[in-house]
């Protein structure tokens, strides 16, 4: 009986916090940016095959410019702490007519409850979707972990 209280009470209080928030708990953070959305998920909702061997800091740039509105899509994964405890953000992006940038990095994970945390390092997987409502595709698309550009390619 005990256990059925404390699943319902724990169902309850993982639902309520969706009800009424325009962020939803996995992930996904919607922005605009100079006539685009731009939409961050922690995963990759595809395959990932970087032309690098190296497992470290891997980007790719896919593209659908003929697509109604148009769209790129950045899927890396970005090399840092333990995922119980970092998660990867972006914390910069710029749009204008020659370049889109995006700069990624790890940060403290706020749902992180746990003690302290392990040096290991792990990939944190990470896709950027962007959709050109407004904007026109810019000419290159530059990204960046941290201060490291690990991506510079014609659109």
């Amino acid at each position: 009986m005990r256990r059925r209280a404390l699943l319902a009470t724990a169902a309850a209080a993982s639902t309520a916090s969706i009800a009424g928030c325009p962020t939803p708990p996995w992930g996904e953070i919607p922005e605009r940016v100079d006539g685009a959305e731009v939409t961050l998920r922690r995963e990759h909702t595809g395959e990932f095959e970087p032309d690098e061997a190296s497992p470290n800091n891997a980007v790719i740039l896919l593209r659908a410019v003929d697509a109604e509105p148009p769209r790129l899509t950045v899927r890396g994964r970005l090399l840092d702490g333990s995922r119980d405890c970092y998660r990867v953000d972006l914390i910069e992006a710029d749009l204008d007519a020659g370049r889109l940038l995006f700069r990624l990095t790890t940060e403290d994970d706020p749902d992180w409850d746990g003690g302290p945390c392990s040096d290991i390092g792990e990939t944190h997987p990470y896709e950027v979707a962007v959709a050109f409502t407004e904007a026109s595709i810019p000419e290159r698309v530059e990204v960046r972990h941290g201060d490291e550009t690990v991506l510079d390619e014609r659109v």
